[in-house]
């Protein structure tokens, strides 16, 4: 017995795979860029070292806002130095 074809359905679910991995793509390029930028101050030239980082925002040095997310290795990865773009 032959098997009927529906091409319309074949190219309904190929267009919506489609959809869904661009909303994926945008989702994570989204979520990378959600960090705020450092603000400008004297404190984040250079940038700085993590352990200073760690220093002004874990014991909340100088009304400095507390770090909301497990420390990492590197500031710069999400948060981008000030002037940059």
């Amino acid at each position: 017995m032959a098997r009927k074809s529906n091409k319309g359905q074949i190219n309904f679910f190929r267009f919506m795979a489609v959809i869904g991995v661009v909303v994926i793509i945008w989702v994570v390029s989204e979520f990378l860029s959600a960090a705020p930028p450092l603000s400008i101050s004297q404190a984040h030239k250079g940038p700085p070292s993590s352990d200073a980082c760690l220093n002004c925002h874990v014991r909340k040095v100088e009304n400095t806002p507390i770090m909301p997310h497990r420390p990492m290795d590197n500031c710069t990865f999400c948060h981008k130095p000030p002037g940059i773009k």
